[in-house]
């Protein structure tokens, strides 16, 4: 019997995502159409591995919608990480270990975008994969939904990491993009969430 404590936790899990989604597809919305050029923020090296923004308010709307998104992320994660599912409350449960440090790499890449904004991203992918091979596993989730979780994960790895590499800059373009599986995952667990309700009515 799943505890009625889950409905809002899965709700907030829901509400997160989908912010997260939509804070995606705004961070790419002026390259898409407003023939924007991705630049790298002003700041100062301080290691050859660590970069500091001279900005540690973000000074634009742009800058927000990254705090905005991220901060939604580790909410949604947690929230995920709470009610056990789609991993059940396992030892697979602890698979979102490594999104909930994604996410944290990621809010630490607003001020820091080396290392921690690529950390964010292969950690968060990293995470979401393993969470979608235990939910594909535990069927917590039923038919379609228990993959949405894989989707997300494997997102960074085809479409973002490939061109990292090829170009040696960030496909600001295509970043956008990640924020579709992530409106479906929110989608997936308000779907959930009225799931468990319906169980208890």
């Amino acid at each position: 019997m799943i505890p009625e404590t889950h409905i809002p936790l899965l709700r907030r899990a829901a509400i997160c995502f989908i912010i997260t989604g939509i804070t995606y597809l705004a961070f790419s919305f002026p390259f898409w159409f407003l023939g924007a050029v991705d630049e790298g923020g002003k700041g100062k090296l301080i290691l050859p591995f660590l970069f500091l923004l001279d900005d540690l308010i973000p000074q634009n709307l742009q800058s927000w919608v990254g705090v905005i998104g991220t901060a939604s992320m580790l909410i949604g994660i947690v929230s995920l990480w709470q009610t056990g599912e789609p991993t059940g409350i396992g030892k697979r449960r602890n698979f979102f270990y490594v999104s909930i440090a994604g996410a944290v790499s990621y809010i630490l890449g607003q001020w820091m975008p080396l290392p921690f904004a690529p950390l964010g991203a292969f950690l968060t992918g990293l995470g979401m994969i393993l969470i979608g091979v235990a939910s594909i596993k535990e069927k917590v989730w039923t038919d379609w939904k228990r993959y949405v979780p894989l989707v997300v994960g494997c997102f960074p790895f085809l479409c973002m990491f490939p061109l990292l590499i090829i170009t040696g800059q960030r496909p600001a373009a295509i970043i956008g993009f990640w924020g579709i599986p992530w409106i479906v995952l929110g989608i997936v667990a308000w779907q959930r969430c009225s799931e468990v309700k319906h169980s208890f009515s």
